[in-house]
Order: C-alpha cells, then structure tokens, then sequence
C-alpha cells in the first residue's frame, strides 16, 4: 500500500531552487508527496509563491511576512494579502509565515504587532495560519490566550517546533496543529525527541523547511545538491518519526493527511 505524504511547510520559492523546481516538485511527487505547504517570507515574494501553486494543484500557498522582515513591511500590505488570498477562493491556501523571533535583533513590539494584525485577518478571512517562533513561548501563548479570550484566535500551525513538552501541549489546548521538521533527528535532540513522541497524531504536522535544515541523519535520502534540503526528504522524516511514535508509517501519514485537510479547510473544522 502506497503511502501519501504532508510537507507542511517549506519555500519552493527560494533562489536556490530557481534552476530545479519542477525537478524537486517531481521527486517529490514520484515518492507520494501529496502536498507541500508552500510559505512566503515577505511582500517580495508573493507572486512567486502564487505562480507555484497555480502551476501545480498539490501546492498549498501560505502568503505572509515572516518576522525577521516585518519592519520593511509597506502600509497597506494587510489589504493586498487578502486579496493575494482571495485569487486562490477555489482552492486551499493560508496565510504565513509569520510569528515571534526573539533571537534575531528585530523589534519584538513591530514583531508581536505584526503577528496580531496577521492572526485578525485570518480570523476575519476563516484562513490558517504557519507561525514562527524562536525563543518565544512565553509571548506566543500570552498572544494565543488574548486571541481566543477575544474569540479570534484562528487555525494554526506552529513549524519546527522546538519547544517544551509543557508548551506542546499548551498550544495543543488552543487547538494548535505542531509541526516537526528534521531537526528531531539531530544527535543533540533527545529531549525534542522525547517531546514528539507524546504529542498527540492528531495534532502532529511533519515538514522539510526546504531548502533549509538539512540533517545528515536521514541518510536514506540522496539530494541533488550538497547543500540544500528538499521536499523528497519529508520521506525518511516519516518514516523515522513513526519509529518514534511505534506507528505504522500508513497509519501516520492517513493522520496526518486528515490533519492537513481540516487545517486547510478542505474537511469539516476539528
């Protein structure tokens, strides 16, 4: 029996990938990745994001300002990402990657306001959203406790997740979708580890973050550069995530399909 995967999030778009997207997009598929949750970064790189997702149907845009870049945002950007949104009415689609980054020297007020005006509109628009957070837990949930006391907190992803278990599962309570990435299996993550194997699979995402945070570890898996992670690895991910969690591999990736869609509102609300 075939299994089907989830990359829930990475950048098809990046420069990196320029000369060899339509080659990942294709090993990619040709292993059973059904669809990849493809976030922008910034205004910048919108309409790169939108053209990917247009040109291929298992590609789900997330479209967003991630923290790192939020003080460049122009005025009016909330307006024009509803409307980015809008074009894909027919179709899944979110907005991200956006959140909380206490390691980069960024404004943590522009940071946290940011991340509020993104988490309103998509409340206002029923869309999901991939959240960013380094270093940043303790605000994440003080902002996810405001928004739901206001009943606009909406659905969400957090990806790499790196914290605690205590948080995982704070953040499971808000209804929270937690990403890992291949970041669980570094040598030095025995207590992420720890961590992934208590979360519950129905809260449980698994990504690349293609092209970044590559892991040797995952040797079953050949890239076409030296350098850079791929959407093929999300693969050997699964796999070694179910001999964490002592699943089948078919029973995680039926969840975590099933998590997808009622993330991505192609199913009933959880």
């Amino acid at each position: 029996m075939r299994n089907h995967y989830v990359d829930a999030h990475l950048h098809l778009q990046d420069s990196s990938f320029a000369a060899i997207t339509e080659e990942l997009i294709e090993r990619a598929g040709a292993v059973g990745v059904r669809q990849m949750f493809c976030n922008a970064v910034a205004e910048s790189d919108w309409n790169a994001v939108a053209e990917l997702a247009a040109g291929t149907s298992g590609i789900i845009p997330f479209f967003g300002i991630h923290p790192w870049f939020c003080q460049e945002a122009a005025p009016g950007w909330q307006e024009r990402l509803a409307t980015v949104a809008a074009s894909f009415q027919n179709r899944p689609v979110g907005i991200g990657e956006t959140g909380l980054d206490k390691l980069r020297a960024v404004n943590f007020e522009t940071q946290r306001r940011t991340f509020i005006q993104h988490l309103d509109l998509a409340a206002e628009l029923s869309l999901p959203v991939s959240v960013h957070c380094v270093r940043a837990w303790g605000p994440l949930v003080d902002t996810l406790r405001t928004m739901e006391a206001a009943g606009r907190l909406p659905k969400l992803l957090i990806h790499s997740f790196s914290g605690s278990t205590e948080t995982m599962k704070r953040l499971v309570d808000f209804g929270c979708l937690i990403s890992f990435s291949a970041m669980i299996a570094r040598d030095d993550k025995q207590k992420l580890r720890r961590t992934v194997a208590r979360t519950p699979l129905s809260a449980l995402m698994l990504e690349t973050d293609a092209p970044y945070q590559k892991n040797q570890n995952l040797k079953d898996v050949d890239s076409v550069t030296a350098d850079l992670n791929e959407p093929v690895a999300v693969a050997a991910l699964y796999r070694y995530t179910a001999a964490l969690m002592q699943v089948e591999v078919h029973d995680l990736s039926s969840q975590i399909l099933k998590n997808a869609a009622i993330f991505t509102n192609q199913t009933a609300d959880r």
